[in-house]
């Protein structure tokens, strides 16, 4: 990893200081029970039984392993830059969900830097429509990871891929877009903005619950993007990260983040700088167009539907 500069003003942290950072802030993730009772007398937790879920999280690929007090069981997704894990914390007896960034990614700066601000946001914004970060850590062979809680359901896009007909369960998916809009409307009220509000980011649980998953792409809005607000001041604590705190580590102007069935022009553009809570406003309306519809705003896929979105064709 090297460090490198953004302006002339602000210098960007260097690659010994993000290391040095890590193992200072991490913790090395012992068991507390075997710290506790090194001769093995603590009581295991006890275990509850499992409730009746649908969409249980299904492994691509078995794994066996440990990481400190996490028993690793399993793979269950894979992204551009990172792996989710299936794990059991042994102390409290729960399953959890561990992200840990692929191999070929572990000397990236940037993505190191996403990685951990995913965590910093999942981990500071405390609402039931988010996933809740349990822990970050050091893995055995130097990757950072952070675990959270292991979601079991269906994503919304599953469920609108699912229907028979376009109108068909129209109430039940509104239901669902509200809690989404509620969870964006407590994350705008905190400064951060999500950047890529699709079906596929939101699940469901079978008891009702709605989150909003994969904050990777998420961004903290410095104190000079906040917008005015009828939010309290405790509502707009600010939250703090690698790069809210001036680290630097925005994509550079021309770049695109985001899926281009439901993205905002400016977004589509690659205009990072007019990127804000109106481009997820943008992508809660595609999303609602294909509740009512059946299709997101734009046709195609790939370069096609990326230069659609950037003209704002909505034809």
């Amino acid at each position: 990893m090297t460090g490198r500069k953004d302006d002339d003003s602000k210098p960007a942290i260097q690659a010994d200081e993000v290391e040095a950072g890590l193992k200072a802030v991490f913790s090395a993730n012992a068991s507390v029970l075997a710290r506790l009772a090194p001769d093995g007398v603590m009581a295991s937790p006890p275990l509850l039984k499992d409730a009746a879920e649908g969409g249980d999280t299904p492994m691509l690929s078995p794994a066996r392993g440990r990481e400190g007090r996490y028993q690793v069981t399993g793979e269950v997704a894979r992204g551009g830059v990172g792996v989710v894990l299936r794990g059991h914390d042994v102390d409290l007896g729960r399953d959890v969900a561990m992200k840990v960034i692929r191999e070929e990614y572990a000397g990236n700066e940037e993505v190191l830097q996403r990685f951990v601000e995913e965590a910093q946001i999942g981990g500071q914004l405390q609402h039931p429509g988010v996933v809740p970060v349990y822990e970050m850590g050091l893995g055995s062979d130097g990757r950072p990871f952070f675990t959270m809680k292991l979601v079991k359901g269906d994503t919304l896009a599953a469920r609108l891929k699912d229907r028979t007909g376009a109108r068909r369960g129209t109430r039940k998916m509104l239901r669902i877009f509200e809690g989404v809009c509620q969870t964006m409307a407590y994350a705008h009220a905190r400064g951060v903005i999500h950047r890529d509000l699709k079906p596929a980011n939101v699940m469901v649980g079978a008891f009702g619950e709605v989150l909003v998953v994969d904050w990777g792409m998420g961004k903290v809005l410095r104190r000079g993007e906040d917008k005015p607000s009828e939010h309290t001041e405790i509502d707009k604590s600010i939250i703090a990260t690698f790069r809210s705190a001036g680290s630097g580590t925005d994509s550079i102007v021309g770049s695109v983040m985001g899926t281009p069935q439901y993205m905002a022009p400016e977004q589509a553009r690659g205009d990072i700088d007019a990127v804000d809570e109106r481009s997820d406003v943008f992508a809660l309306g595609a999303i609602l167009c294909e509740i009512l519809t059946g299709e997101p705003p734009y046709e195609g896929k790939g370069r096609e539907a990326l230069m659609a979105a950037g003209k704002a064709d909505l034809a």
